[in-house]
């Protein structure tokens, strides 16, 4: 089909940028509709229309809500990860902790040294940042040191962190049933579960108040 119209142009772009953003090919967003990229770029470009069936596989394939092709929703901004500088940071870190860790135990270079069976100068170097810890090698330097891997992880504060929750969140999400799903989902009880959030941080005596008004509202 050739309906090169303004709304059609629209939509294109708007799965271009999708596309973009979740870091596709057109090639990539070609093979899940199942036709060839010519036809896929005459889409993009307004020359060819998408189907809704089209619309809601590129959905579920670039991860946008489907409310984002009609104009309803955003995307979701990315975070900007800058990879060399954060590998830099966290060997420095890793090292610091590690040396505080080898502090604590009254251990000394020499001790981790023996440890892994590698000269003091390499510990020197993992201490300073200055080199990368292989991680079966910071396992055994944990269990030593009697500590947890964990202990070394950037799980609570950086980019991982934020990660982590997200995945988190998701996983616990994905769990409950689908009847819970769609009543968090539902902006219009956003007020339930604030209600529900205030009241999980009442103590018993709170709690009680609250029960004893309502049974007298409903007397």
């Amino acid at each position: 089909m050739s309906d090169n119209n303004p709304r059609a142009q629209v939509l294109g772009k708007l799965v271009q940028e999708a596309r973009e953003h979740a870091g596709r090919s057109v090639a990539d967003c070609a093979q899940i509709l199942n036709i060839s990229p010519k036809v896929y770029e005459k889409a993009e470009s307004g020359e060819h229309q998408f189907s809704l069936p089209d619309l809601e596989l590129l959905a579920l394939y670039l991860k946008v809500p489907m409310g984002y092709f009609w104009g309803s929703e955003n995307l979701t901004a990315q975070l900007h990860v800058d990879y060399a500088n954060l590998a830099t940071l966290r060997h420095r870190v890793i090292g610091v902790l590690l040396h505080q860790q080898r502090l604590k135990e009254r251990r000394s270079v020499q001790d981790l040294a023996d440890e892994l069976g590698v000269p003091s100068r390499r510990i020197e170097a993992y201490e300073a940042g200055e080199e990368a810890i292989p991680y079966l090698d910071l396992e055994t330097l944990s269990k030593f040191l009697n500590v947890s891997v964990d202990h070394f992880l950037d799980a609570d504060r950086g980019p991982l962190g934020r990660h982590e929750t997200e995945m988190r969140l998701l996983k616990q999400f994905n769990s409950l049933s689908p009847e819970l799903q769609a009543f968090i989902a539902n902006p219009q009880n956003n007020v339930y579960l604030d209600t529900a959030q205030r009241l999980s941080v009442m103590d018993v005596k709170q709690l009680r108040q609250i029960a004893e008004s309502i049974l007298e509202i409903t007397w």
